[in-house]
């Protein structure tokens, strides 16, 4: 289901980066609340300038819950009777996930799917094509939930995606100082052989399990634009309980 950011995390674009929505006071992170404001406008008038009637959706839609042979999230949280909430910036308790806005990218604004925790798409001279685009989830999950066991399962969604490739055997990580896998491939949609990259982050909270699962998107040309994203979400992300 959509509102699930686990269950349904294959209704998401695809891996590694985001939230740009009040993400922090410096110039080279996102927006603040009050230049939010100013850069929606902004974006209404360029996005009113470029509009056509076959206009596609900047972020791009996966299908739900692909079935395949690999053991996923979604299945250990409904096998283990484990409640997931859908998590927005600010809600109470919920951790400040700040990551940095990389050069040349920009709030996906009106695009940003409404179960995400924030959105972003690329805006160089080769998006004219396909947009590259990072999407944020962010889910809280109560009941027995064994962390490990999600970062274990973490790359099962993306193995189960239409021809799947491996770019790498994927990796234990961090981001922001808490434990994460991270991998990335190519796989089929639509007859387009795109990039997928993937981060799953598991942060302790005091009401449940925070997992924030970082999902970037694009061709597979442009793999160097995607994976320049997601090296500076990387270094650059901060995560305050």
């Amino acid at each position: 289901m959509r509102a699930s950011a686990l269950t349904g995390l294959a209704a998401a674009a695809t891996a590694l980066a985001v939230v740009l929505s009040g993400c922090g006071s410096d110039t080279k992170t996102a927006a603040s609340s009050s230049e939010k404001t100013t850069a929606s406008s902004s974006e209404k008038t360029s996005t009113s300038k470029s509009e056509s009637p076959t206009k596609k959706p900047k972020v791009a839609p996966r299908d739900e819950d692909a079935a395949g042979p690999n053991e996923t999230i979604a299945g250990y949280i409904k096998a283990n009777n484990i409640q997931e909430t859908p998590v927005h910036r600010g809600d109470p308790g919920s951790p400040t996930i700040d990551l940095p806005l990389p050069e040349g990218w920009e709030s996906a604004g009106t695009d940003t799917p409404d179960w995400a925790y924030g959105a972003i798409v690329y805006t160089g001279p080769e998006a004219a094509e396909y947009t590259p685009s990072v999407v944020a989830i962010v889910s809280k999950l109560t009941g027995n939930v064994d962390p490990q066991k999600i970062l274990d399962l973490a790359p099962g969604e993306l193995q189960n995606l239409s021809g799947y490739e491996p770019l790498n055997e994927g990796a234990a990580s961090t981001l922001g100082e808490y434990p994460a896998f991270q991998l990335g491939g190519t796989w089929v949609q639509d007859g387009q052989k795109k990039i997928v990259a993937q981060k799953t982050v598991v942060i302790p909270g005091s009401d449940g399990l925070y997992v924030l699962q970082l999902n970037a998107d694009g061709l597979e040309d442009q793999v160097d634009i995607v994976g320049a994203a997601t090296d500076a979400i990387d270094s650059g992300t901060t995560i305050t309980p």
